[in-house]
């Protein structure tokens, strides 16, 4: 309704106009009572369709309220007709010129019943045109017989005006149908824009509070970033906008590289996803997970969207992970040469021991004294290798399990590396030639005799051992400032380069002893020895040339070990 009769008074005042322009032409022409009557009647018509017009834009009837509307309008229509045909009849009942009434009859029915404002539908414009032509076709009949011309007049009038309506009210309705439907398409844009807006909002409102790094790259180029994307490499969010995505990284090659994989990808239609070492604004380094996505797979520069996570914590743990798996197999490993060294080194002197005791049972009575001898001293010797096998093996398990203590004490260094040198040379060093280069200017020092006996034990014994027959193998004890420093050299096998990584692991043993007898713990033991002392040892060694040992340690070795 309101796009019905938004048009009502827009032709009031070309209406009043064209009254006054019609009744000054027709001054002479039609009485004065008439005319004047004509004009009155023009203006209370104008007056009604304001009153209805202003009541309605006051109202403001909905959709269910057109019906109504459309009545009101009819009647009033009606009303106006009756009126004017009310005037007719009675104002000039047989006196009156028939061309004196159907003249201003019919510019009046023209003036108002062709706006559509009025009669906006064939009810109203009905409504309206009978009750003025009725009196009229009255007047055709009653006033002096029966006007041939004047009722030809009228019939042509009545169908050009019939004519003009319709034509009239169609295009009006087209109009207020096309009116209506650009309406509801307006609502329609504006809730679609609401919409959008809201959507545009939400994803706004997600973009900047998701815990994830985001960011818009265009042309290599962060367009955008949210808060939690510039956290992680150290900006702030207005710093990293407008930046080459180059900032993310640590050189121009890992950029460049990461770039060329992500076009790879996107050039085989899918995201690319990756963990690449990344680059803070402090020059820190950190594990992301990269998941790239293209906006436009045929133009990656026309935008990328940028996810990144920082999985720096979980590579850490991986890596700790690896590193757990890594070392418990070596501690199988470990366990296993164990057991095969263990086994092995057991076996020979058990065998000599059990050969031994069999041949004295068996052969007691034919053997000499000599023989006995030698083979008594054969259990010996194998029972003091496995004796000290065992040492070994215990000394290193209290120190891997932290048990090995340093119990340091006033030592003459000097007679204890004599004395050790002294039961080497009547022993397994019988065949080689043992120097003791003693430059010690202290009588006593403070260290762990029973550690120090294991340092020069498996130092001096490893270079008789690895030593060709007859050689000469060297100890040097020195003091430097407030250390004690010995020194073992050789001319042997010396130690291959691959091996020197895992020198002092236990049971780790070159790859170039061939058949010699060990177990791989002698220079495990005299690290830990070392170390508890507070000390260090360090090595030279060549290959077929020999190898040189320098172990030094403090003057005071409680003290270091308390301070340690």
């Amino acid at each position: 309704m309101a796009l019905l009769y938004r048009f009502a008074l827009q032709d009031v005042i070309a209406l009043l106009l064209a009254t006054a322009v019609t009744a000054f032409a027709l001054w002479g022409f039609v009485e004065l009572r008439l005319l004047a009557l004509w004009v009155a009647w023009i203006v209370v018509a104008c007056s009604t369709r304001v009153l209805l017009y202003q009541a309605h834009r006051r109202l403001k009837p909905g959709p269910a309220a057109a019906r109504s509307w459309e009545s009101w309008y009819s009647g009033a229509g009606a009303a106006l007709g009756a009126v004017w045909g009310v005037c007719i009849l009675f104002a000039f009942p047989s006196k009156g010129d028939l061309y004196q009434i159907l003249v201003p009859s019919m510019i009046c029915t023209l003036a108002l019943g062709m706006p559509s404002a009025l009669a906006p539908s064939p009810k109203a414009f009905a409504s309206l045109l009978v009750p003025i032509l009725a009196p009229l076709i009255a007047l055709l009949f009653t006033n002096g017989g029966f006007n041939t011309s004047a009722a030809m007049l009228l019939l042509v009038f009545t169908g050009v005006l019939l004519a003009l309506y319709l034509g009239a009210n169609r295009n009006l309705m087209e109009t207020l149908r096309f009116g209506r439907e650009n309406v509801e398409l307006a609502k329609r844009l504006h809730e679609v824009d609401r919409s959008l807006a809201a959507a545009l909002s939400e994803l706004r409102v997600i973009f900047e509070s998701a815990a994830v790094g985001l960011a818009m790259l265009r042309d290599r180029k962060i367009a955008r970033c949210n808060d939690a994307f510039a956290h992680l490499f150290g900006y702030g969010t207005e710093e990293m906008t407008g930046q080459l995505s180059r900032i993310m990284y640590a050189s121009e090659e890992s950029w460049a590289e990461a770039q060329e994989a992500a076009n790879r990808r996107f050039a085989e239609g899918q995201a690319s996803v990756s963990e690449l070492e990344l680059a803070k604004k402090d020059g820190q380094l950190f594990w992301g997970n990269v998941e790239a996505r293209a906006l436009d797979l045929r133009d990656p520069n026309a935008g990328v969207i940028l996810a990144v996570h920082d999985i720096t914590p979980r590579r850490r743990a991986e890596q700790e992970l690896l590193t757990a798996l890594q070392r418990e197999k070596e501690l199988n490993e470990m366990k296993t040469r164990f057991v095969s060294t263990v086994s092995h080194e057991f076996r020979t002197p058990l065998s000599t021991i059990l050969s031994s005791a069999e041949l004295l049972r068996l052969y007691a009575d034919k053997l000499d004294n000599k023989e006995k001898l030698d083979l008594l001293n054969g259990i010996e010797d194998s029972t003091k290798r496995m004796r000290r096998l065992l040492d070994e093996v215990l000394t290193l398990g209290r120190a891997e399990s932290g048990v090995l203590q340093l119990r340091p004490s006033q030592i003459a260094l000097s007679e204890l590396c004599n004395k050790i040198v002294h039961e080497l040379c009547i022993g397994e060093g019988k065949q080689h030639t043992i120097v003791f280069d003693d430059r010690f200017d202290r009588p006593t020092a403070e260290l762990d005799e029973n550690l120090l006996r294991h340092i020069l034990n498996n130092l001096l014994s490893n270079a008789i051992k690895y030593s060709a027959t007859g050689t000469t193998v060297r100890l040097t004890l020195e003091r430097r400032d407030d250390k004690v420093v010995l020194t073992v050299e050789d001319s042997g096998i010396g130690i291959p380069a691959e091996d020197l990584p895992h020198l002092f692991e236990s049971f780790h043993r070159a790859t170039n002893v061939q058949n010699r007898q060990g177990t791989g713990l002698g220079l495990a033991i005299v690290k830990k020895s070392v170390e508890l002392h507070g000390g260090t040892i360090t090595f030279d060694t060549k290959v077929d040339a020999g190898t040189q040992f320098i172990v030094e340690l403090p003057l005071q070795a409680r003290a270091k070990a308390q301070a340690a």
